[in-house]
């Protein structure tokens, strides 16, 4: 039988002493890239040289932590959980040189989009059950939606992310290919209709169909614009309490004033930015869903502005 490979992302509900070890292994995996890009920033300035993941990583550990005793902490999570950090930094490089993308860039504590690899130590590592699932390092964590993700499939890989202070699971599975069959033939079928279906994705109208079917755009509803026009005030409310915290430390002597207001306000704002990006991504499973009910045999995009 033919095998595929699917991704699955679901929400999970950790415990606290998940979430810490989780928050750690985010933190370590970041503070990691970013040394790395550091690094090599330096190093190719001062002698116009690229050190490679595997060669900083070597270093890392054989050299820096070992002279250092105060980066110990680095040693504390997963070492395959850093190694893969510092080679999503690497590739960010080889992608710059390519020039398919620009500069790496550095990763920010208060990314609302965080996530951290967890690599399989042993073969029980990633087992899928019904209702939960065994991570590295975290042990069984409970998934909050039961059954979406076939218990039979095998886990290639995987990463633990936060955003707006809930937790989630992605995957890569790999998965027995099912065959639709006629009867005894063993011919795969597909029914669909005889035509077509054109797709114009544009601004005043989100998507165009061919067959004159139209769908809005989801940014004109009175319920995004609601959530934007509370999302730009809770921005605006951020923002004062990021001056108003500058203006304390200011006003300290070599010390640096943190706020839980702060961190509480950045929050609700994740969690606004998450509500918008919830509806939006409902909105075109909606879309494609209904396209793909009209069983067209096939569906051409045109990239022209529309215009009325």
């Amino acid at each position: 039988m033919k095998k595929l490979k699917r991704s699955y992302k679901i929400e999970i509900n950790p415990t606290q002493e998940q979430k810490t070890k989780i928050h750690q292994t985010i933190g370590v995996s970041r503070f990691v890239y970013n040394f790395y890009i550091a690094r090599n920033k330096e190093i190719y300035e001062r002698e116009g040289k690229f050190v490679s993941g595997m060669d900083f990583s070597k270093w890392l550990n054989n050299k820096y932590i070992p002279n250092n005793q105060e980066m110990k902490w680095i040693k504390e999570v997963s070492s395959k959980a850093t190694k893969q950090a510092i080679m999503n930094g690497d590739k960010a490089f080889r992608d710059f040189f390519k020039k398919a993308k620009g500069f790496p860039r550095f990763k920010k504590k208060k990314n609302q989009d965080v996530k951290a690899y967890f690599p399989k130590n042993n073969k029980t590592d990633w087992t899928l059950e019904r209702h939960k699932v065994k991570i590295p390092t975290l042990g069984w964590v409970r998934l909050k939606e039961f059954g979406y993700i076939p218990v039979n499939s095998i886990v290639k890989s995987g990463t633990v992310s936060q955003k707006a202070d809930r937790y989630y699971v992605s995957i890569l599975v790999e998965e027995t290919a099912i065959k639709i069959s006629n009867g005894n033939t063993g011919i795969e079928i597909f029914n669909h209709n005889n035509e077509g279906v054109g797709i114009d994705l544009g601004i005043k109208e989100f998507v165009i169909c061919s067959n004159g079917n139209k769908f809005k755009n989801i940014n004109k509803i009175s319920t995004v614009k609601k959530v934007e026009k509370k999302l730009k005030r809770e921005q605006r409310k951020l923002s004062r309490k990021y001056e108003s915290l500058k203006i304390r430390n200011k006003k300290e002597k070599g010390g640096n004033v943190t706020s839980q207001n702060i961190q509480k306000q950045v929050v609700k704002v994740q969690k606004l930015h998450q509500r918008l990006a919830n509806i939006r991504t409902d909105y075109i499973n909606k879309i494609v869903s209904s396209i793909i009910k009209q069983k067209p045999s096939y569906i051409t995009f045109e990239d022209l502005k529309y215009k009325e």
